[in-house]
């Protein structure tokens, strides 16, 4: 299934860029974009207990759809998460305990935007985009803590789900090397609709639910 996934969105990706090579109309580059994650619980008896700082970094491209606009997209692998507070059973013969999750999930994401922007004023260009992110669990890890005792699980992935999909919003400025070349600076804003729980919290008889998002600052150079 994994692979299938991986498979469709890299085609989705890859289909426009190779048009806009025929059309000279490509830009690519490179980002790194430290971040600040949380999640958002939608279950009752769970709880938010704060962010984590997260790290993104990967292939940005553009490709030019009109003199002001592009469709921009790339292949980003997105070190986000969160914290979450809840009572879990950790044992048949125990009481329910108040447990907090620090989530640290990664995934591949294939950004799928529209990109706007304005003439060159000075040596600035500024762009605003909008469109959807289409991300798969590559890793989900945790650290647990309750009753003063912290346990590190390095794999979680029986209670993250594979797929995230999210709305991603951006600002930001390219600074002209000269030519294609840029420097990139922005804000974007990615915020996820869909789960990325599942399984049973036995504690509240329900399936939990909870959605991922994240603020980065993104950095990049553009050719």
């Amino acid at each position: 299934m994994k692979k299938l996934l991986l498979s469709v969105l890299l085609v989705a990706m890859l289909a426009p860029m190779a048009l806009a090579v025929d059309m000279g109309g490509f830009r690519f580059g490179l980002k790194a974009s430290p971040s600040v994650a949380w999640m958002k619980p939608e279950t009752s008896g769970y709880e938010p207990d704060g962010v984590r700082i997260g790290f993104s970094y990967g292939f940005i491209s553009d490709v030019a759809l009109g003199d002001f606009y592009s469709f921009s997209t790339g292949l980003n692998i997105n070190i986000i998460g969160g914290k979450l507070l809840y009572p879990e059973i950790l044992a048949p013969t125990e009481p329910a305990v108040t447990l907090s999750r620090n989530y640290n999930l990664q995934y591949l994401e294939i950004p799928l935007t529209i990109k706007m922007h304005t003439q060159e004023i000075g040596y600035l260009t500024y762009y605003g985009r909008f469109g959807f992110g289409a991300g798969v669990n590559l890793r989900s890890k945790s650290k647990d803590s309750y009753n003063n005792v912290t346990i590190e699980q390095d794999d979680i992935k029986g209670d993250t789900r594979l797929f995230r999909a999210s709305l991603i919003v951006g600002l930001g400025v390219e600074y002209s090397l000269g030519g294609k070349t840029a420097l990139v600076g922005g804000v974007t804003f990615n915020n996820g609709f869909t789960n990325v729980l599942k399984g049973t919290n036995e504690a509240l008889n329900r399936k939990p639910s909870a959605i991922n998002n994240f603020l980065e600052l993104t950095l990049g150079i553009m050719f």
